[in-house]
């Protein structure tokens, strides 16, 4: 295992974060919108490394943000690469197709793929071109990427897709059930609702009911939900259930996944109730240039783990861009 002088541990994680880790980052950041191919407006941020050895872009996961992955980008950054992440929309400050922001809505998967498409040229090459470009994601961003990968070929070099939303658990249905269920839903025009069942955002989540093992990280992030509104997306649409169960196919299509020329890192964890591990363990067997790993102690957000297995994340990541 490396020792790293800027490794951010559980003990008095939240005053290094605060003290340390946030005036950093405010201090390199570039926070901005690019324009969607529909017009749609996007957020983004752009951390500049000082001497930067690649581009990194973060694909975060469902009712996410840029905001959630702060720890991240400092670990990237601090490996020497300018860090891109974006607010997919529907999340954080990007555009929104609803408006109740506590639910996530989107119109057709494939606007996620897109936009990511677009910040890359829009904002990756014209601020850093001719580096090379690597691909982090997770959940749901994970399912953007694939198929970012498939539709955009050569764009990124390396992908690392972290418990990726190859295909989702949809709150207990079998998926064919929850998409006609959906699909009935939105023929009554009730597309952009949340989905019955779901509450909204829940300010008193405890650290036991969530997808990570360290409390620590839990608390930091959730003390931002509460105080930020803009953050606080807790549930999807009937329209985001449909596409979602829609995705799984085409993350598992063989045709499409031969177009894929990126070298791929699939993290996945020991436990992870929010997407099925096994079409994971099918989607890797059909890329060219794929590897499989899984990480212990840790749940569907490995990134906010306790440290021993954050600290192998990092160490795996940091190989697989740098020495593979």
């Amino acid at each position: 295992m490396k020792t790293r002088d800027y490794f951010i541990s559980e003990k008095g994680f939240r005053e290094t974060m605060q003290n340390t880790v946030e005036p950093y980052l405010r201090g390199i950041a570039e926070d901005g919108f690019f324009e969607a191919g529909d017009g749609k407006k996007i957020h983004f941020v752009y951390y500049k490394a000082e001497s930067a050895a690649g581009n990194v872009v973060i694909a975060h996961g469902f009712t996410e943000s840029a905001e959630k992955f702060l720890e991240m980008c400092w670990y990237f950054n601090k490996m020497n690469l300018n860090v891109f992440i974006v607010d997919h929309r529907g999340h954080g400050l990007s555009h929104r197709h609803n408006t109740d922001k506590e639910v996530v809505h989107i119109e057709y998967f494939d606007q996620y793929v897109d936009d990511l498409q677009t910040l890359v040229e829009k904002v990756v090459l014209t601020r850093a071109p001719s580096l090379p470009l690597y691909l982090y994601s997770h959940s749901m961003g994970g399912a953007v990427s694939v198929q970012h990968l498939q539709k955009y070929p050569g764009v990124f070099s390396k992908a690392i897709l972290s418990a990726p939303m190859i295909q989702a658990k949809t709150a207990g249905l079998p998926p064919a059930v929850a998409k006609a269920v959906t699909g009935i839903f939105i023929k009554l025009g009730k597309e952009s609702e949340k989905v019955i069942g779901y509450g909204g955002f829940n300010p008193e989540r405890t650290y036991e009911d969530s997808h990570d093992t360290s409390k620590e990280r839990f608390d930091y992030y959730h003390r931002k939900k509460i105080e930020n509104e803009d953050i606080r997306t807790a549930a999807p649409s009937y329209r985001w259930v449909n596409e979602a169960v829609k995705v799984t196919a085409k993350n598992l299509d063989p045709e499409r996944n031969k177009k894929i020329t990126a070298k791929i890192l699939l993290c996945q964890p020991e436990e992870d109730s929010t997407v099925y591990m096994e079409a994971e363990d099918e989607f890797i067997k059909l890329v060219k240039d794929g590897r499989l790993v899984k990480f212990r102690d840790c749940k569907h957000e490995i990134y906010n783990s306790i440290d021993s297995t954050v600290k192998e994340y990092l160490d795996t990541i940091e190989n697989f861009l740098f020495k593979e």
